[in-house]
């Protein structure tokens, strides 16, 4: 885990196929936000993935500075050539995500469909 996001933490691997797995944990909030920002983009560019695949399975929190930073990420590896979903969100972010209507945008869908 990488340390200092805020109050979140992130670590990274990476896939037989090149996909970059990024798992979060903590709160994402303004205080974080422009670290997440930041490493995330860091991973598109020194990286180069064709995927980005960021795990918020075990964020408790994620304010609109956070989900911000997300699709501005999501944004720039499409520039770059890459893709950028979330998956496996915590129920406080899949119904935030859904009430938000960004779900389908950053790519996650609930199990079953």
């Amino acid at each position: 885990m990488s340390p200092g996001v805020g109050s979140a933490q992130l670590s990274t691997h990476r896939l037989a196929d090149g996909t970059v797995v990024v798992d979060v944990r903590g709160d994402l909030d303004v205080a974080s936000t422009a670290t997440l920002r930041d490493e995330l983009t860091a991973k598109v560019l020194d990286m180069r993935p064709p995927r980005v695949v960021v795990d918020l399975g075990l964020v408790t929190f994620l304010d609109s500075s956070a989900l911000n930073a997300l699709i501005g990420v999501q944004r720039y590896a499409r520039k770059v050539g890459a893709s950028l979903r979330v998956v496996n969100p915590s129920p406080f972010v899949a119904r935030l995500l859904n009430t938000l209507g960004v779900a389908e945008a950053l790519g996650y869908r609930p199990s079953g469909d």
